[in-house]
């Protein structure tokens, strides 16, 4: 692949801008923001059913019995536990622990765009969504993951949709249907100087056909002609679409983990 003009090698300052571009959101919405031992806690009274406005973040050394016993403290009226772990060694080192305590573990690859895309795609096809499209495929991807979730938790994921892309000036993308109808998203933020290529769908009869591609392409090159100097996507370490953010461009610079417990599964 050829590295785009101003590419960069400095992995950990990349990934420190992500990561703070990532927290921004926490930082914004959430209604409480206070710091603990190891890290700090964000807490929405208004969204408790939104995992990542209320979340325990370890930022700094801690056990394994230490951050659970900070879960408890500071979520013990959820009915959930959720921690992220922004150091990459830590959450390795974690891993097992939380895996054998019934813990979800799931791990994310955040990627900066470094390079040019491995072939060219034509994007003619991709159109505006609205917001209540969006809405209607967010939750059509949130019960495909977590069939069991409650109506009253994907209502409050709604909301937090409805939030985070107003406070990111959010441009939605699609892909339609033979009838039609959204079959495929992505999303592009911006800040003027960083964009964010986020949450990337497409409806389980439509992929295979390149939709994913061709959406991420266009954002990727909207946001290279709006003179961003950093764009980035984050994508599951353990899942494939990873590697097709590769292939378009995007490079690894680093990993967080998240571990979430349920304590009813209704939620």
């Amino acid at each position: 692949m050829t590295r785009l003009p101003g590419a960069r090698d400095d992995g950990a300052a990349l990934f420190g801008r992500i990561v703070e571009n990532l927290d921004r959101t926490v930082r914004s919405l959430a209604d409480e923001m206070r710091p603990v031992e190891s890290g700090w806690v964000a807490r929405t009274g208004s969204l408790p059913l939104v995992w990542t406005l209320n979340q325990l973040r370890v930022t700094g050394r801690a056990s394994f019995s230490d951050v659970v016993a900070l879960a408890d403290q500071h979520q013990g009226d959820l009915p959930y536990r959720h921690v992220v772990v922004e150091e990459d060694a830590a959450g390795r080192r974690f891993e097992e622990s939380f895996g054998a305590a019934g813990w979800r573990v799931d791990c994310e690859v955040l990627m900066a765009l470094e390079d040019r895309p491995d072939r060219a795609v034509d994007t003619t096809a991709v159109t505006a969504l609205t917001e209540p499209q969006m809405l209607a495929l967010m939750r059509r991807w949130i019960v495909e993951e977590r069939p069991d979730i409650s109506a009253d938790a994907l209502d409050q994921v709604d909301e937090y949709n409805r939030r985070e892309g107003r406070l990111w000036n959010e441009h939605i993308f699609g892909r339609l249907d033979g009838g039609g109808d959204p079959a495929a998203i992505t999303k592009l933020r911006s800040d003027r100087t960083t964009a964010w290529v986020e949450d990337v769908y497409t409806v389980p009869a439509e992929r295979g056909r390149g939709f994913a591609r061709t959406l991420v392409t266009h954002a990727t090159e909207l946001a290279m002609s709006s003179d961003h100097d950093l764009t980035f996507i984050v994508a599951d370490d353990r899942d494939w679409p990873k590697n097709l953010y590769g292939r378009i461009g995007f490079r690894a610079i680093g990993k967080i983990w998240a571990f979430h417990r349920d304590l009813d599964s209704s939620t």
